[in-house]
C-alpha cells in the first residue's frame, strides 16, 4: 500500500472514532490494562532475570555450597577448612573465593555508625572482573591479615560518610577500635553479595577456624576455567568431595558439593515468580484484545451501510480490512501510550520483588527495550482484535451482510466468551491455589509467638569485645536496662532471630556415641543468652530453659529441641546427656541437656524442623561467632519503645550502634513476602480477568438484545413467556460458560504446575479450588448476563414490532 491510501485511512479512521468517543474510550482504557500490565512485568523479567550480571563474562561465574541433603540441608554454607581444600584439589575452576558476613563500628568523623559489610578473600574482587572507582583491591598478601587490615569502600558509604571525597584513599578510618587504610572505593552498581554490603576486608582466616571444620559460615564463588561448563565442575567437585570425605569422614562423609551458576543464585524463585506474572499479564491483554473485539464486532454492525456505499464505488475488500485494522492500531496505540505511564507507576511496587542479591544494581524503570517490547505487543494486539471485525466487513463484497456475516459475527463474539472464560478460569484458579497456600502457611505453628516483640541488631565489635568475659557483661549489662524499660516484659539475644538464617549449622559429637556419625549430627547452632526462648513464646517440653546462673564458671548446659531429641536418643530422655558443641577453647566442652523445646520452625514455615541446640553465650570461649540480634518483648506497640532500646544499649556503651529496629511480625511477613508479592499481583490480574469477562458478556448480550429486538417482540406476541425468553439467553450463556470452563480446565491443569515451587500444603491440582473457582466464575457470567435477557424479557411487543 502506498503512503497516500495510508494517510487516507488514518484521516478516515480518526474522524470514525472521534465520533465514537465512548466506543474509543472504553476501548483505550480496555488496551491499556492488558499492555501496561505487560510492559511493566515484561520490564521487571528483562531486567532482572534476562539481562546477564553486571560482571566480567558472568556466565562463568557459580556458587558453589557444601551439600547435607544426607542431613536435610540441601545447600549450606562452608567451613574455612573444607575451602582450602576445594582450592587446591578443583580441576575446572580458574578461581574460587569466599567470603562471611560481618558489622564493623565506625568511629571518628561524624556519630559512631554500624556498617554491613563482608570479609572476602583477596581474589574475590578480581574474580568477578569489577575495577574499584577509586584506588585498588587487596593484594594476595594482605588476604590472610584481619587486624589491622586495608579496608575497599562501597560507594553509599563513601558518599554517606564521607561525602565523596576521592581523597579518602590512603586514609585511615577507624572500624570496631582498630585502625584500617582505606585503599579504594567501589562503583555505585556494585554491591556484592547484596545492597546492603558498605565495605570489604580481608577474610583473614585464622589457625583457629581452619581448624573447625565444622564451622560453617562462609559462602563460595568461582569462576570457571574457559571451556568448562557447570556439569563438568559439578563432576569434578563430586569428585573432590568424595577425596574430603576419605580424608576427613568425622567431618566430611556424606557430604557433597552443589555447584549453582550466579544468576540462578541471585534470581533464586523470582524466575518463577515473574515467569507466573508475565503469563498472567498475556492472559489479561487477550481478554482485553477479546472486549475491544467484541465493541469492534457490534459496532461493525452499524456500519453495514457505510461498507455497500464504500465496496459500491469501487473500493477493495482488502482495502476495507486495510481501514479497520487501522482504527485497531490507533486504538492500540492509545492504549499503549495510557499503558506506559501505569507501567511506570507499578514498577515502585514491582521493585520489591527484585532479589536482594541484585537489588543494588537493578532499578527498574522502563527503557528501550521496553518501548520495543510495547510496540510489538501493540501492533500485535491490533491486529488481534481488529481482524475479526475487518475480516467480516471485508467479506461484504461478495455475500449478503444480513446473513452470513450476521452468523459468522455471533458465532465469533460466541468463541470470543468460551476464550476469555476458559483465560479467567486459569487465572482464578491459580490466584485461588495461592490463597490457599497463604492461609495454610499462616496456619502453620512456627514454635514461637512473633506478637509484642520488637527485634533490633546490635553486633559487638572486635578485638574491643574480643574478650568473652567483657562480651558476656555488656549483654548482660544491656538485657538487664532494657528489662527495666516500662513496657517490657522480657528481653533476651541470640545469634540468629527466626526466618533470618536458613544455617549457621555446627558438628556436635554427643558424648556415649560413635563419632564416626561425624557430619550426621550436624545441627542448626544457636548462641542465646537466658530468656531468650522465653522471649519469643517457645514451648518448654522437659526439664527448664536456661537462666542467669548458666555462667562461664558454672556448668556448662545446653537446651535441645524436640527434633535433636528424638534423632539422637529416641525412646530415652534426653535430659542430662552431654554433647560437645565445638565451642571451646580446643578441648571438648561437655554440655549437660537440660531442657528440651518444641520445635521452632525458625528456617522457615515451609521447610521441616532442623535438630537445633540452644548455647549460653557466657559459656562459650569462641570469638567468631557471637550473639548480635536482640529480642524485647513488650506489652506496649513494639516500635513505641525503640528509642529507649537504643539507649538501654548506649547507656553501656556509648559508641555500640544499634541498628535495624523492627518487628518479628515484620519478619514474619518478610517470610510470606515472595508468595504475597505473587498473589497479590496475580489476584490483580485475575480480578481483571473477572471484570473482562463480565464486561464481554454484559457487551455480548446487550448487542444481540438490540440486534433482535423484533425476534423477541414477534415471539412474545405469539405468546411465548417472558421467563421462557429469560431461560432461552441465560442458557446460551450458561452453555458457553460450561465449555469455556472445560476449556479452562485443560489449560489450568497445564499452567498451574508453574506454581508448584511456591505452592504449600496444596497441589497444583487441588480439585476443591478448580471446583469453588469454576462456581465463582460462572456465578460473575450469569450475573453479567442478568441485566440484558432481563431487558430482553421486558421488550414491550408492539414497540418491537414498530421498530425499523
Amino acid at each position: 500500500m502506498t503512503v497516500e491510501p495510508a494517510l487516507a485511512d488514518l484521516r478516515l479512521a480518526l474522524r470514525l472514532l472521534a465520533r465514537a468517543p465512548a466506543f474509543s474510550l472504553a476501548s483505550v482504557l480496555v488496551m491499556a490494562l492488558g499492555i501496561g500490565a505487560n510492559s511493566a512485568i515484561f520490564t521487571a523479567l528483562d531486567q532482572t532475570v534476562i539481562r546477564p550480571l553486571p560482571y566480567d563474562d558472568p556466565s562463568r561465574l557459580a556458587m558453589l555450597w557444601e551439600d547435607f541433603s544426607a542431613f536435610g540441608v540441601a545447600k549450606q554454607r562452608v567451613s574455612p577448612g573444607t575451602f582450602v581444600d576445594w582450592r587446591r584439589l578443583n580441576h575446572t575452576f580458574e578461581a574460587l573465593a569466599a567470603y562471611g558476613g560481618a558489622a564493623e563500628t565506625l568511629t571518628g568523623g561524624g556519630a559512631p555508625q554500624e556498617a554491613l559489610g563482608v570479609r572476602v578473600t583477596a581474589n574475590l574482587i578480581p574474580l568477578l572482573g569489577v575495577r574499584p572507582l577509586v584506588g585498588r583491591t587487596f593484594a594476595e598478601g594482605e588476604e590472610g591479615l584481619r587486624s589491622g587490615a586495608p579496608v575497599i569502600l562501597g560507594y553509599r558509604l563513601w558518599q554517606g560518610r564521607y561525602g565523596g571525597d576521592p581523597g579518602v584513599v590512603g586514609r585511615v578510618i577507624q572500624m570496631n577500635g582498630e585502625s584500617h587504610q582505606v585503599i579504594g572505593v567501589m562503583p555505585a552498581r556494585f554491591a556484592f553479595p547484596d545492597r546492603d554490603t558498605d565495605f570489604w576486608l580481608p577474610l583473614g582466616l585464622s589457625p583457629e577456624m581452619l581448624a573447625h571444620r565444622n564451622s560453617h559460615f562462609l559462602k563460595v564463588v568461582g569462576r570457571l576455567a574457559r571451556g568448562r561448563d557447570p556439569a563438568e565442575a559439578q563432576a569434578d567437585m563430586t569428585a573432590v568431595a568424595s577425596q574430603l570425605a576419605r580424608a576427613f569422614p568425622a567431618t566430611n562423609a556424606r557430604i557433597g558439593i552443589t555447584v549453582v551458576p550466579l544468576k540462578d543464585e541471585m534470581v533464586g524463585d523470582t524466575r518463577t515468580a515473574f515467569t507466573i506474572l508475565i503469563a498472567a499479564a498475556a492472559c489479561v491483554l487477550l481478554i482485553a484484545c477479546a472486549n475491544v473485539a467484541h465493541l469492534a464486532l457490534a459496532r461493525s454492525a452499524t456500519r453495514q451501510a457505510d461498507f455497500a456505499v464504500r465496496l459500491a464505488v469501487g473500493a477493495s475488500p482488502l482495502r476495507i480490512l486495510s481501514a479497520m485494522l487501522t482504527e485497531s492500531l490507533l486504538l492500540s496505540g492509545g492504549g499503549a501510550a495510557v499503558g506506559l505511564v501505569a507501567a511506570h507507576w507499578t514498577l515502585a511496587a514491582l521493585q520489591r520483588m527484585v532479589p536482594s542479591a541484585m537489588a543494588g544494581f537493578v532499578a527498574l524503570h522502563l527503557d528501550g527495550r521496553t518501548l520495543a517490547f510495547t510496540a510489538a505487543i501493540t501492533i500485535a494486539s491490533a491486529t488481534l482484535f481488529g481482524l475479526i471485525p475487518g475480516f467480516q466487513a471485508s467479506r461484504a463484497v461478495w455475500h449478503d451482510p444480513r446473513t452470513t456475516i450476521g452468523r459468522v459475527r455471533r458465532r465469533s463474539q460466541q468463541a470470543l466468551i468460551v476464550g476469555e472464560v476458559a483465560i479467567a478460569f486459569v487465572l482464578v484458579v491459580g490466584a485461588g491455589l495461592l490463597i490457599q497456600t497463604l492461609w495454610r502457611l499462616r496456619a502453620v505453628n512456627p514454635g514461637f509467638r512473633s506478637d509484642g516483640i520488637l527485634t533490633a541488631h546490635v553486633s559487638v565489635p572486635l578485638p574491643k569485645y574480643e574478650n568473652s568475659d567483657r562480651r558476656s557483661r555488656f549483654y548482660v549489662d544491656a538485657l538487664h536496662r532494657i528489662a527495666a524499660i516500662p513496657g517490657v516484659t522480657l528481653a533476651g539475644a541470640t545469634s540468629d532471630l527466626p526466618y533470618t538464617s536458613r544455617g549457621n549449622t555446627m558438628s556436635i559429637v554427643i558424648d556415649g556415641q560413635p563419632a564416626a556419625s561425624g557430619v550426621g549430627q550436624d545441627v542448626l547452632f544457636r548462641l542465646v543468652s537466658a530468656e531468650y526462648l522465653q522471649t519469643i513464646g517457645a514451648r518448654l517440653v522437659e526439664g527448664r530453659f536456661l537462666d542467669a546462673g548458666d555462667r562461664a564458671d558454672s556448668t556448662p548446659v545446653v537446651v535441645i529441641n524436640q527434633a535433636m531429641a528424638r534423632q539422637y536418643w529416641s525412646g530415652e530422655p534426653a535430659l542430662g546427656h552431654r554433647i560437645d558443641t565445638g565451642t571451646g577453647d580446643g578441648a571438648p566442652r561437655w554440655m549437660t541437656v537440660v531442657g528440651v523445646v518444641a520445635d521452632l520452625r525458625e528456617r522457615g514455615l515451609d521447610l521441616g524442623s532442623k535438630a537445633a541446640v540452644y548455647v549460653p553465650f557466657a559459656q562459650t570461649a569462641i570469638s567468631f561467632f557471637q550473639p548480635s540480634e536482640l529480642a524485647v518483648r513488650t506489652a506496649v506497640e513494639p516500635l513505641s519503645i525503640a528509642r529507649e532500646v537504643q539507649e538501654a544499649v548506649w547507656s553501656v556503651d556509648p559508641e555500640q550502634p544499634v541498628s535495624n529496629l523492627r518487628t518479628m511480625d515484620a519478619i514474619v511477613d518478610g517470610e510470606l513476602a515472595n508468595r504475597t508479592q505473587v498473589l497479590e499481583l496475580l489476584g490483580t490480574f485475575a480480578g481483571l480477568a473477572l471484570v473482562l469477562a463480565a464486561f464481554g458478556v454484559y457487551a455480548v448480550l446487550s448487542f444481540l438484545v438490540s440486534q433482535r429486538t423484533r425476534e423477541i417482540g414477534l415471539r412474545l406476541a405469539l405468546g411465548a413467556r417472558r421467563q421462557d425468553i429469560m431461560r432461552g439467553m441465560l442458557g446460551d450463556v450458561g452453555l458457553l460458560t460450561g465449555v469455556g470452563l472445560l476449556a479452562g480446565t485443560a489449560a489450568g491443569i497445564a499452567a498451574t504446575r508453574l506454581l508448584s515451587s511456591l505452592l504449600y500444603g496444596v497441589t497444583p491440582l487441588d480439585v476443591s479450588t478448580f471446583a469453588s473457582m469454576g462456581l465463582l466464575l460462572a456465578a460473575v457470567t450469569l450475573l453479567a448476563s442478568y441485566l440484558p435477557t432481563r431487558r430482553a424479557a421486558m421488550t414491550d411487543p408492539v414497540v418491537a414490532l414498530r421498530a425499523d
